[in-house]
């Protein structure tokens, strides 16, 4: 079933307008033909009413129950120099599982935070638009950026990916009944010495993805993906 983007709720009334109006176009849906809408946090099983050329009219058949499989996972992301490479991470990890993503600065990483602010419109767009695509219950959070020196392991597993240490790999930690993770991925090059130490003092774990020396966006996706697929949670659900 097709997915889509409301602007508007009139009493039991969606109103689709604007780009997605054109995407529902494209996607050749027809007068009585359900579809869903998500629209301020919720997402609708909807009739299509009304298609005109400004807009169109989707009737609430009703409210869909939104379950998130577990675990929750926070991603770090600590922002690589080539920018536009964040665009990659935040549509694949959004497909692989993602809850949230917090764009990080760290010492080897892009370093302008302002910069980075102004990017965060523009990776909710592709959360959005990737929401629409795999059918995930909720978009992908998109967090404030922080300094490394900021995160806190609040988390009931908080790990890091080291290409340098020795680290556990993922499939040998334990996730049994595990509910949160946050996952820190360096930038190209990796984080220092100094910032794995002192993430190892705030509670973090080092591990590792084997064989080889992956480009941070790949152990980014590769990374969030394995810990949704290992952890015997994944056939769970939270409901929001």
């Amino acid at each position: 079933m097709d997915r889509f983007l409301g602007s508007k709720k009139l009493h039991n009334t969606i109103v689709i307008e604007g780009d997605e109006l054109n995407h529902l176009y494209a996607k050749r849906v027809k007068v009585g033909q359900k579809i869903e809408v998500f629209l301020e946090g919720r997402l609708y099983l909807c009739i299509l009413e009304k298609l005109a050329k400004s807009y169109a009219y989707c009737l609430i058949e009703k409210e869909l129950d939104v379950y998130i499989p577990l675990p929750i996972i926070t991603l770090y992301q600590c922002v690589p120099i080539e920018l536009k490479n964040m665009d990659l991470i935040v549509e694949k990890i959004s497909e692989v599982g993602a809850f949230k993503l917090v764009p990080v600065v760290s010492s080897r990483s892009f370093q302008n935070i302002q910069v980075i602010k102004k990017r965060i419109e523009r990776w909710k767009r592709i959360a959005l638009a990737s929401f629409k695509q795999c059918k995930r219950p909720k978009p992908l959070e998109i967090g404030e950026p922080v300094y490394l020196k900021d995160i806190n392991a609040d988390a009931e597993l908080n790990l890091f990916l080291d290409s340098f240490e020795k680290g556990i790999g993922i499939k040998d930690l334990k996730l049994d009944g595990v509910k949160t993770i946050n996952l820190i991925v360096g930038p190209e090059g990796g984080l220092s010495v100094k910032e794995s130490e002192f993430l190892k003092g705030l509670g973090f774990f080092s591990v590792r993805l084997y064989p080889y020396v992956l480009r941070s966006e790949t152990a980014s996706i590769l990374g969030v993906g394995l810990l949704m697929n290992f952890s015997i949670q994944h056939s769970s659900t939270y409901r929001d």
